[in-house]
């Protein structure tokens, strides 16, 4: 079952640095205002709820969906239809400790409009 990110609440998180919305639900893409990036959270293997990669979409070990109000760039999967990006979970994952809706978000965070070379660089 996917959820409706309109009527959801999120915890705050900063991801690579960057201010996003964060859910440990499925969130329906079809949801997700115009304007607005939605990425799926994969967590360790070790199941110690960490989360270390971000993708399109994630099937094993989903820890989640994150929103932000800009692109981040992910490489390519050879062998799937989709992108990824590992993250360290001690250096590029932070819980702020709020929780906000989509619509709280949108206002404190305005969708950027980025053309894809200007999208946030690889580290």
């Amino acid at each position: 079952m996917r959820v409706n990110a309109m009527t959801e609440q999120f915890e705050d998180v900063t991801v690579l640095g960057h201010p996003m919305i964060f859910t440990c639900l499925r969130v329906d893409r079809d949801t997700v205002p115009e304007g607005l990036y939605m990425y799926e959270v994969r967590h360790d293997d070790d199941q110690q709820g960490e989360p270390v990669q971000i993708g399109n979409w994630i099937m094993v070990n989903h820890w989640g969906t994150i929103i932000s109000n800009k692109p981040l760039r992910l490489e390519p999967s050879p062998n799937r239809n989709n992108a990824y990006r590992d993250i360290d979970p001690e250096e590029d994952w932070n819980y702020e400790g709020t929780v906000t809706t989509v619509k709280e978000y949108m206002e404190k965070h305005p969708p950027v409009l980025h053309k894809e070379k200007e999208q946030e660089p690889v580290r």
